[in-house]
């Protein structure tokens, strides 16, 4: 889910109210989803199928806002992701908006695993205009497990049964997660199964909002009000986010880390990110 950057240059909302405008903008592609599964493709049974039109809202949402959600990121990443180099897993890439912050000399393949289809056409076109080629790659599927193994075994990555998705040495060089981990289901067994796929000594770059630190140097004001945004159904309307995830302490447990650099930034805000990189113990 996006930092609120690009909102703060349009309203000068107080800092606590920002998400609000987010979750607005959600409601209203929910809304605008229902109308058109009524008038305009007639298909009435649509609208009883809650799953599909929550995402598909969503997708309509990041199609039509992606790229101003993307403007401008937390911290570092800019750096972060110009160091990727070698076989790459892009976990939840959406429109691919980020595609163009990577240097894509370095790169021999990149894997993109994105559930939402509706957002495969522009993934591939920003992953043209990025530079990639035919580098990219677009798996249909989330970062879960049992999403995830499949699609790869289905490209190649894995052996017959899928099984190299639990190689002692792993598969990939580096894994991006950017704007992700808030909306993948069961988060502790999914970010195990990514920690698994990747190489020892391979690098996880990081850039994921989380729950407000506000024991230590967060906000209590604003750690309300995310279980008030929570009551008032971010999640619903926005694919799954979780506002209140402690995506931190799922990265520490998920195993042997050599390197474990992670950076609060805006840790009073509402939407607190936590930006760096971890590298697996060899």
């Amino acid at each position: 889910m996006p930092s609120p950057v690009w909102i703060q240059k349009l309203l000068p909302f107080p800092r606590l109210l920002w998400p609000s405008l987010l979750l607005g903008m959600g409601i209203y592609h929910f809304v605008m989803t229902i109308l058109e599964a009524l008038f305009l493709d007639r298909q009435p049974a649509k609208v009883f199928n809650l799953t599909y039109v929550r995402y598909k809202a969503f997708a309509r949402m990041w199609k039509k806002n992606g790229a101003a959600m993307s403007q401008e990121m937390p911290g570092p990443l800019d750096a972060l992701v110009g160091k990727c180099r070698g076989l790459i897993l892009d976990v939840g890439p959406g429109s691919g908006e980020l595609l163009k912050r990577f240097n894509p000399e370095g790169i021999t393949a990149i894997y993109g695993a994105e559930p939402a289809g509706d957002l495969h056409e522009g993934l591939l076109k920003n992953a043209r205009t990025a530079g990639f080629g035919e580098k990219y790659h677009a798996l249909l599927c989330g970062g879960e497990p049992e999403s995830l193994i499949p699609a790869l075994h289905k490209s190649g990555l894995l052996g017959s049964s899928g099984e190299g998705a639990i190689a002692e040495d792993g598969v990939f060089d580096e894994i991006c997660c950017l704007r992700v981990l808030c909306g993948v289901p069961r988060p502790r067994e999914t970010i195990k199964g990514l920690y698994t796929l990747l190489k020892p000594g391979g690098r996880m770059v990081i850039c994921e909002h989380v729950v407000n630190p506000w024991r230590t140097e967060g906000s209590m004001a604003a750690r309300v009000m995310q279980f008030v945004y929570a009551a008032m159904g971010w999640s619903f309307f926005l694919g799954g986010c979780e506002m209140q995830r402690d995506t931190r302490e799922y990265l520490q447990d998920a195993g042997e880390w050599e390197t474990f650099q992670l950076q609060y930034v805006q840790p009073k805000n509402v939407v607190p990110y936590v930006v760096g990189e971890l590298i697996k113990k060899r």
